[in-house]
């Protein structure tokens, strides 16, 4: 009032306040000290520990899927979906991937929380918490790109880094090397299981049949160490890139190749042959040696390529999309917290 007492809320028609712990009137509450100040403490801290762990959660998932949009804006990029065109795929444009990748806000907020809430359990029961919320992810990714699989392997890769996050306390969001050996811990034992009793007889996925063949453990065997392919490869190209003054984009391809040329990408061997594969390791290697980041010029002559013999890369791109999303945390925690 202009006297300078206080209004009540009910002198203008609004509840009284209630109390934070048993939900009473406060007035009440207050006036006898019904609670104790180290209750109120607790409740006030219990508060604020939700709040936060909601947008630690929240922050997770749009860094995941802005990392997604960054991937598949990345151009240009052999026989992938990106600005320039639609790679070696008919059934799919960069809008079916922004579409999808909108999708999946929901499910990396989830796979943040499952980390959250079995944070004090054993690595690989988180894991173990991700395979009916990934189930349902798929789901909702078909029906935004009316039945396109566009990130079915950055729903395993990325959701399983998320969860990694929501186990690890904030400040450690910023160092990919803890980061990545959670999600380490959380799929130990990953390849042993999912291949065993896997023989040339029985195989069916094309994954089991380069297990058998080759011993290739694919993205499992990625994630199972730390995603090595992103951690010693992919990210310091990036980062590298950025410091010599290259934009995103072109740091970016040069990651991405750098990924190609030091890892197994298993797209590639499922669209021709493991000997194409290694033939093309050798030759990107020899191309990175002269020129890690090549101009656009020579990137559209390579996607030219890739599109003639349908190739595409698309468990490297995956893990381009890591690269990104490690990066934005490396870089931006900071400014989150």
């Amino acid at each position: 009032r202009p006297d300078g007492k206080k209004v009540d809320r009910e002198e203008i028609a609004l509840e009284g306040r209630r109390c934070l712990i048993c939900g009473g009137p406060a007035k009440v509450c207050s006036s006898r000290r019904v609670h104790t100040v180290a209750d109120l403490q607790a409740k006030t801290t219990a508060i604020l520990t939700k709040t936060m762990t909601a947008l630690d959660a929240q922050t997770a998932a749009q860094k995941a899927v802005r990392a997604l949009l960054y991937e598949v804006t990345t151009t240009p990029k052999p026989g992938l979906v990106d600005r320039r065109n639609c790679g070696s795929h008919k059934d799919m444009d960069s809008f079916t991937f922004m579409s999808s990748a909108a999708s999946l806000y929901p499910y990396f907020e989830a796979c943040t929380r499952a980390g959250q809430v079995t944070a004090s359990q054993p690595a690989p029961e988180t894991f173990a918490a991700l395979r009916p919320l990934g189930c349902e992810a798929e789901g909702e990714m078909l029906a935004a790109t009316h039945g396109v699989n566009t990130h079915k392997g950055a729903i395993f890769s990325v959701g399983i880094v998320c969860a990694a996050l929501g186990r690890l306390d904030r400040v450690l969001w910023a160092d990919p090397t803890r980061v990545l050996a959670e999600v380490s811990a959380m799929t130990k034992g990953l390849t042993a299981q999912d291949f065993a009793g896997v023989t040339a007889e029985n195989a069916v996925t094309a994954g089991q049949k380069l297990y058998v063949e080759y011993g290739i453990t694919g993205v499992r065997g990625q994630v199972e160490a730390g995603l090595p392919a992103v951690l010693e490869v992919g990210l310091p190209a990036l980062e590298n890139g950025l410091a010599q003054g290259y934009d995103l984009n072109r740091a970016g391809c040069g990651a991405l190749l750098a990924i190609l040329a030091h890892s197994t990408d298993t797209n590639i061997i499922a669209r021709s042959s493991r000997e194409r594969q290694l033939e093309l390791v050798e030759e990107l290697n020899a191309l990175l040696a002269q020129t890690p980041y090549p101009d656009e010029a020579a990137l559209a002559a390579l996607d030219d390529r890739f599109i003639a013999e349908r190739l595409s890369p698309g468990g490297s791109a995956d893990l381009l999309a890591l690269c990104y999303l490690l990066h934005f945390f490396k870089t931006e925690v900071k400014e989150d917290v």
